[in-house]
């Protein structure tokens, strides 16, 4: 994970992340979507990359702190954003590491789980997402999530099968299971949520993804 996104840090934030100048009206979309209007505390982004939204989330809490698996991300983002309230730190693509339990008033993760790599590690930030949120924080979290059906899950079992071979033979990194991701099924993102012991508040569903057999999830997730 580390290496395809040091490697995606020299591409065009377009390219990598989004478009820039869609930044904001992405962010209070997220929010305004899932009924609330955060402001206030600290708020733990996961997978700030290069700090496309860190600086809007600046404006609406008192520190915010920007976690990604890049150092090379990081450091366009330190260039990027220079408001005081703000701290990056470098994480190992299995915990957030450096945030204390219950700490996060608000966790923002978007455009991010829908690039790791397996099932297990999307899990993984579930469990993290419940252990870092204050006992009245919330989490407002984006991912795709595979359509029912036959078809589907049996694209999802191909896929994982040529991926591995794929980014053997190429040194594109955007060919990397690390940037396609993998897309948890709605069964077991429900279990995934129980398990890590989060609860939905509020949810809504994007149109189509921008990946096949798959649907936008926007998740409000308070801990159970």
């Amino acid at each position: 994970m580390r290496s395809t996104w040091d490697a995606l840090a020299s591409a065009p934030t377009e390219v990598v992340v989004g478009d820039p100048e869609r930044g904001r009206q992405e962010l209070e979309s997220l929010f305004s979507r899932l009924g609330a209007d955060p402001r206030g505390g600290l708020c733990v982004e996961v997978g700030c990359g290069p700090g496309r939204m860190t600086g809007l989330l600046a404006e609406r809490f008192d520190r915010v702190l920007g976690l990604d698996v890049s150092p090379a991300m990081l450091a366009r983002a330190r260039v990027e954003v220079t408001a005081p309230n703000v701290e990056f730190r470098a994480t190992d693509g299995e915990r957030l590491g450096g945030v204390d339990d219950g700490a996060a008033d608000v966790l923002v993760c978007y455009l991010v789980l829908q690039h790791l790599p397996s099932r297990a590690a999307v899990l993984r930030y579930l469990h993290e997402f419940a252990r870092v949120l204050a006992p009245r924080g919330e989490a407002f979290v984006q991912l795709p999530v595979l359509e029912p059906g036959l078809r589907a899950q049996l694209w999802r079992a191909a896929r994982g099968a040529l991926v591995p071979p794929a980014e053997m033979l190429s040194r594109n990194p955007a060919r990397s299971s690390a940037f396609r991701g993998f897309r948890l099924s709605e069964a077991e993102l429900a279990r995934g949520l129980d398990e890590a012991g989060l609860r939905v508040v509020a949810r809504d569903e994007g149109p189509d993804a921008p990946y096949r057999y798959s649907r936008d999830r926007f998740l409000r997730l308070a801990r159970a």
